[in-house]
């Protein structure tokens, strides 16, 4: 028996535009290796008003509430649904039925939200395992914004136990699935580790599958040995009689020897086919028997290893079921913790106070923080800055340096170069 996929999450604004790149293929995702884009061109979009731009679509139909007051930026824009089973399921349904499955789906879906609120109903087809993305604005009966009140406890155990009911008296062959809580996230198909668990029950069962068809084989091969010894076991036992019948040889004489002689013969070539049927029978027999017994052994190997398959079957599952809900269990204590803290402040003025002081005060260190960073920063770019001036100024003052040291010389030179001249005796000067 199969079990129902449904999955609810929920997304706000700023998650609407990669939800919609995802669902109709807009580009490839490298980080979903489940996809073959091969095969999208056999994906179908079920709503028949389904818009190319969710963003668009969602806030057309916000506008049309008319709402009193201004959408939360936090606020939930849309919800989603996945709907589907397991592979075993869908490989024994028809394309047609496969999209039937769905078709029932959505209706029920839609008479369950609004038609008005819905979005899209995308099935894939390109992934390992066919399933739908139910899309709607979260609108209650009264026309408000909030998917709160829609997805309550109640709500999602109702729904997630009245479409399998729809599904199975429209014909389909499942049951109800594991049970998940509002606000879970991630626990179907958009979680890998989910996935993969998903994925190895799956091969167990394709395991369970093939070894129980196996077994079958072997229980008919089995079954005609057993026809082929009681077949051998009557000719063994007519060989037998044979030889257990006991032929009178008349006495022989001159008269009727010939005669006599002819019969002898006969008896013992009679014995002796009996002999050798009896032989053959026998061998044959043990041969099968050998046979028998080794297939008797596969039958009882192959059972026990069905028996280990089923028994790593139902481990693992409840597993799965531990950890879904362990998470539920999880995701309502810190849905009752934050709904008591709401609860607190929300009923205590001086707590309420508090936490606006606290807040502020928050708000006032950062502001602190940012300007002393600020003024830290601008001290080291002050620094910087007298630095390289300073730099600058030891540069000029080396030059200048080097220049009057430079003059310095060359004056010496001019200086020395006066002495000699004036120290040189006159007669060693240019005659007339």
């Amino acid at each position: 028996m199969s079990y129902l996929v449904l999955h609810m999450d929920k997304f706000k604004k700023e998650a609407v535009r990669g939800i919609q790149s995802h669902n109709n293929r807009e580009r490839e995702s490298h980080s979903n290796p489940d996809i073959d884009y091969e095969r999208s061109g056999h994906n179908y979009d079920l709503h028949e008003s389904a818009s190319g731009n969710y963003a668009e679509a969602i806030q057309n139909r916000i506008d049309d509430l008319l709402l009193v007051k201004a959408v939360r930026k936090d606020a939930v824009h849309m919800c989603g649904l996945i709907v589907s089973s397991d592979s075993a399921f869908f490989e024994k349904l028809p394309p047609e039925e496969t999209r039937r499955f769905f078709e029932e789906s959505k209706a029920f879906l839609t008479e369950f939200v609004g038609a008005e609120n819905v979005i899209s109903a995308m099935v894939h087809m390109d992934e390992k395992t066919p399933h739908m993305h139910f899309l709607h604005v979260p609108v209650t009966p009264d026309g408000r914004l909030n998917a709160k009140e829609i997805y309550t406890r109640e709500s999602l155990k109702k729904l997630q136990t009245e479409l399998p009911r729809h599904l199975q008296s429209s014909g389909f062959d499942l049951q109800r699935g594991v049970e998940q809580e509002p606000g879970a996230k991630k626990k179907h198909l958009n979680t890998r580790e989910f996935k993969q668990q998903q994925e190895a029950l799956h091969s167990l069962e394709k395991e369970t599958q093939a070894v129980n068809a196996e077994l079958v084989q072997r229980q008919r091969e089995e079954s005609a040995l057993q026809e082929r010894l009681q077949s051998i076991e009557r000719q063994a036992q007519e060989a037998e009689k044979m030889l257990s019948e006991q032929t009178d040889i008349p006495k022989a004489s001159m008269l009727n020897f010939k005669s006599v002689l002819e019969a002898a013969q006969g008896i013992i070539e009679h014995q002796k086919k009996a002999l050798a049927a009896k032989g053959i029978v026998d061998a044959q027999n043990e041969k099968l028997k050998a046979d028998n017994e080794k297939l008797q052994a596969q039958a009882k190997e192959l059972h026990d290893k069905v028996l280990g398959i089923e028994l790593q079957h139902a481990e693992e599952r409840q597993k799965i079921n531990a950890s879904i809900r362990s998470l539920n269990n999880t995701n309502q204590n810190l849905l009752a913790r934050l709904e008591e803290t709401e609860k607190f402040f929300r009923w205590n003025t001086d707590a309420s106070m508090m936490r606006d002081e606290y807040e502020r005060e928050q708000r006032q260190e950062a502001q602190r923080k940012a300007a002393e960073q600020k003024r830290l920063l601008e001290e080291i770019k002050q620094q910087e800055r007298q630095q390289q001036a300073d730099k600058e100024r030891q540069a000029k003052e080396l030059e200048q340096q080097k220049a009057a040291e430079l003059e310095r010389q060359r004056a010496e030179r001019e200086q020395q170069r006066a002495q000699s001249l004036e120290r040189r005796p006159r007669g060693m000067g240019m005659g007339r």
